[in-house]
């Protein structure tokens, strides 16, 4: 459950953090070639389209936006330096705009200003509010102009984390990297003023040290909101430095369990006393008294062994036996509450979907205990107790290797606890999921493991995902081809409003923007006709737009030859989207500069993976390109975007012009998909 909420907020927090890199990215690609009310502009709709966010904001060094501060000092957005810091925010309720503060000094400015990466703020409080930041840089020829970026209150993560119950009385709560309480289900209190280390117990040190390292894990520990003793989950979320923690009572975890153990030791005890006694009474003298209390023993013992604890031992006998039969009454009292109570804890689980288990550890895992309600799946506790079926016979064969394989790595592992979903098949042949959550654990003399735990029906919840990720993929599917759709728009209103024009170099301008626009449209392209709706084929993508390219600018194929060596790697939207402006931008500038009229030549595009870093290389044969001239530095728009993007994927771009050839490479780390 932990991880899942931990999921669940990974992917809101991308989103988040993915519009802050929209932001940085818009103000950076027009802050000397838009207005201050243009950017503005931007910035509100980007709020206005976003409800989940209660900021949205962008702010530049001194006079970095358009070298125009002086004009605006102390005007809406801007405070006394003039500098370009509109926050945009609900805070309120209605949408208003304010210039930044504190930038000087908070977090918030100042690490993506010295780290030049994104930045997830620790949890803050403004106005009342209690929010994080999701931060991007504005880097412009390696330094540092500027950030956009977007804050989300952190109110919506307490109410959907606090809601969560886990059995009768777990509950979520999350926290910070180094600690923090930012949710906590009835101490509200704590929230962003108490952290794990206030804690007066060591675990909760180690807790938070594991949290800081971004390591998942679980402890016993008295809960110190409500003082059980509990195991405490935490699992980190992979974007943001924040972790889920889910807090389940032991007792309730292993309630039916417990129950059980008490019954069998209570059984034992009575059989102890029962043989004690029975020892006792042989070896008294006191025969022909004695063979009337030994009959009851008997008729008691026989009754027992029936199940029936109701009838007791005559008192009425002489005083130096009178204790035997009433400590037999108190035993058999004791037996028959114990028989009451394991009888209304077998009425529970059974009229439960919970089935419960025993195991041995051996090969199909044969069943010493299977409660009645097994009959939910068509099956009876004779045919497992009896061994006419094992329980790995229930399994679906092909998930049957994995479950193997999971459990016993658990128990090498010295686990206390094995968690799994897989398929059985009922009596009926039909296939449903299911859930083990299983203790590990030494009951017996020799030290094997045994196995007990549950067996939860969750078909309909799997089915409810299915339909979910079904609904996603088509949602998506029709995302990419709207997009796509409005690119491609977009594309031929440029190829329109050039034809309005005769300067050769205007038309050049809106062809190059038309390429770029086109570049960006393959993609959604690809996706909405790819399985994988969140991650890119470079090959398939590359190819096309090469193809494009070369009947846009009318190139000689017979001239110039074009070399692919793309291999089939995947990469997501985060990547693959400035990676094809960047190869436009590469393949463009060649096809157009490189080669004379009638001049023969060949363009090689290699995309590979090498050490764990992605290189991309873009070489052609048509000379070398000019030393006087710094393409990081140039007034060329294509290489400035170039160098840009490179930043924003955090790559390394360098550019050989050895042996008459010129040869950009660029290298870069992502998770490949």
């Amino acid at each position: 459950m932990a991880q899942s909420y931990a999921n669940q907020f990974n992917a809101d927090m991308k989103s988040n953090m993915a519009i802050a890199r929209n932001i940085a990215t818009t103000m950076g690609a027009i802050h000397d070639s838009s207005t201050r009310e243009g950017a503005n502009d931007i910035i509100k709709s980007i709020l206005e389209d976003n409800p989940q966010l209660i900021g949205t904001y962008s702010g530049f060094e001194p006079d970095a936006f358009d070298g125009r501060d002086e004009r605006y000092i102390n005007t809406t957005a801007h405070d006394g330096t003039g500098r370009f810091l509109p926050y945009w925010n609900r805070i309120e309720g209605d949408i208003d705009v304010e210039p930044l503060v504190d930038y000087s000094t908070s977090d918030y400015y100042q690490l993506p200003k010295h780290t030049k990466q994104d930045v997830l703020t620790e949890p803050y409080f403004y106005q009342g509010a209690l929010i994080v930041s999701y931060v991007s840089p504005i880097i412009e020829n390696d330094e540092f102009i500027g950030i956009g970026g977007v804050d989300v209150g952190l109110d919506y993560v307490d109410n959907t984390v606090s809601s969560v119950k886990a059995f009768e009385t777990g509950y979520l709560f999350m926290v910070s990297n180094t600690g923090v309480i930012i949710s906590h289900p009835t101490n509200k209190d704590w929230i962003s003023s108490k952290t794990l280390r206030d804690f007066d117990n060591p675990v909760f040190h180690e807790v938070a040290i594991d949290i800081e390292k971004g390591k998942n894990g679980h402890v016993d520990i008295v809960d110190p909101s409500n003082g059980k003793d509990v195991i405490l989950f935490y699992e980190p979320i992979s974007t943001g430095n924040y972790s889920i923690l889910l807090s389940v009572p032991k007792d309730e975890i292993f309630a039916g369990v417990a129950s059980l153990r008490s019954m069998l030791f209570t059984i034992y005890t009575f059989s102890i006393v029962f043989m004690g006694l029975m020892a006792y009474l042989i070896a008294a003298s006191f025969t022909n008294r004695i063979n009337g209390i030994v009959d009851e023993f008997r008729t008691i013992s026989d009754s027992a062994l029936e199940g029936d604890f109701n009838v007791r031992a005559n008192t009425d006998v002489d005083i130096d036996f009178k204790k035997i039969p009433e400590g037999l009454n108190e035993v058999l009292d004791s037996l028959q509450d114990a028989n009451r109570l394991r009888a209304e804890m077998e009425a529970v689980v059974n009229r439960s979907p919970v089935v419960v288990f025993k195991w041995k550890s051996q090969k199909n895992w044969p069943v010493e205990f299977v409660s009645r309600n097994i009959s939910q799946f068509g099956y009876t506790q004779d045919e497992f107790t009896k061994g006419h079926i094992t329980y790995a016979d229930l399994v679906v064969p092909e998930d049957l290797g994995n479950v193997e394989q999971n459990l016993l790595e658990a128990i090498n592992r010295g686990d206390k606890e094995f968690n799994y979903e897989y398929r059985i098949i009922t009596r009926d042949r039909e296939i449903k999921w299911v859930e083990e959550r299983t203790f590990i654990g030494n009951f017996s003399a020799n030290h094997s493991n045994k196995l007990q735990g549950i067996i939860l029906d969750i078909n309909e919840r799997k089915k409810a995902e299915e339909a979910l990720k079904k609904m996603e993929k088509i949602r998506i599917k029709e995302i990419h081809h709207r997009i796509k759709n409005n690119l491609q728009v977009v594309s031929g209103l440029l190829y329109l409003e050039s034809l309005n024009f005769k300067s050769d170099e205007v038309m050049e301008a809106f062809k190059q923007s038309e390429n770029r626009v086109r570049s960006i449209a393959l993609i959604h392209e690809k996706l909405y006709h790819s399985e994988n709706l969140t991650s890119l084929n470079l090959s398939d993508y590359v190819e096309d737009l090469v193809e494009h390219l070369i009947n846009s600018y009318n190139v000689n194929e017979d001239a110039i030859e074009i070399n692919l060596n793309v291999e089939n790697l995947y990469l997501d939207m985060d990547s693959a989207v400035p990676l094809g402006i960047i190869i436009n931008e590469l393949t463009s500038n060649a096809l157009q500069h490189a080669f004379i009229e009638g001049e023969e030549g060949e363009i090689s595009i290699d995309f590979f993976k090498s050490a764990g870093q992605f290189i991309l290389k873009v070489e052609d044969s048509g000379g070398a390109f000019p030393d006087d001239i710094d393409f990081k530095n140039t007034e060329s728009l294509g290489l400035q975007l170039v160098s840009n993007l490179v930043s924003q994927i955090e790559g390394d771009i360098k550019l050989d012009t050895s042996d008459y050839r010129t040869c950009f490479r660029i290298t870069f780390r992502d998770k490949e998909v």
